[in-house]
């Protein structure tokens, strides 16, 4: 099962610590291609001091942002090591919004922003991440991913990760 490591920020004094850990990714809140790049940077560095295989460390870009969502085609080219793209409904509390309708679907502004990443996704030639569903019901998020082509989700807890499992 692969390791992913959850990051807002990382400057070369964060990744000493993983030399031990050897995450296969690392999951960075991303605003622009520029992010990507810095850390792909950095880790690029880390993985020579440590004598690990270069590249061996991937990124997986999240998108948390109304400027994440605006520039996310700049994710596309950032840096080799990009391996997805997926997205944060909390993204709403930003907006003001609240993420989905009465109805159990993701509310218009996210379901723009969920198009957005899902486009830059395929851009970049990675795949897209859905967001974990913040309502009781994901079954229906869950089918709605598999249709516009997201090749995984993220689970708000342990609940979601069984049927998300179950529905795969």
């Amino acid at each position: 099962m692969p390791l992913l490591l959850r990051v807002d920020e990382i400057d070369a004094r964060d990744l000493d610590g993983l030399a031990e850990l050897r995450p296969d990714a690392i999951l960075l809140t991303a605003s622009h291609g520029r992010d990507i790049a810095r850390l792909g940077a950095h880790l690029a560095v880390h993985e020579a001091e440590h004598g690990l295989p270069d590249g061996g460390i991937g990124i997986v870009a999240l998108v948390t942002s109304a400027a994440g969502v605006l520039a996310a085609a700049s994710f596309a080219g950032a840096s080799p090591r990009l391996r997805g793209i997926g997205w944060d409904a909390a993204l709403a509390q930003e907006l003001g919004a609240q993420p989905v309708t009465v109805e159990g679907d993701w509310s218009p502004v996210l379901i723009h922003a969920r198009a957005m990443v899902r486009l830059a996704a395929s851009a970049a030639g990675v795949v897209a991440i859905e967001a974990a569903y913040p309502g009781e019901d994901p079954e229906k998020v869950i089918a709605a991913a598999r249709r516009d082509g997201f090749a995984a989700i993220f689970a708000r807890d342990a609940r979601q990760a069984e049927l998300i499992r179950a529905e795969s």
